[in-house]
């Protein structure tokens, strides 16, 4: 499974008190409905559902870890990962209004 260099940080050292939010990608064995509710008891919140039935979750710091050895994951990395909300954000030609 692969985990993007900051959420290594965060899961070997983590800072109380800190949440993070994570974008999850699942096995396109796994069941996601699965895959979220072991989320929830690992501590993670599923604030919602992305294509291809990953997984956008918050989760404290302190549970990181417990979030990276959910079963049925492929890749755990952080939602700013995913998010382009500028132009700017972006080395690419993006047309952000349609």
């Amino acid at each position: 499974m692969y985990v993007s260099r900051a959420v290594k940080s965060i899961r070997d050292d983590p800072i109380e008190g800190e949440s993070v939010g994570l974008a999850l990608t699942t096995a396109d064995d796994a069941d996601p409905d699965a895959v979220a509710s072991a989320v929830e008891d690992a501590g993670g919140t599923v604030e919602r559902r992305l294509q291809f039935d990953d997984l956008a979750v918050s989760v404290a710091h302190e549970h990181v870890a417990d979030v990276c050895a959910v079963d049925g994951l492929d890749a755990v990395e952080t939602t700013d990962a995913i998010a382009i909300t500028t132009a700017d954000a972006t080395d690419e030609d993006v047309d952000l209004d349609g």
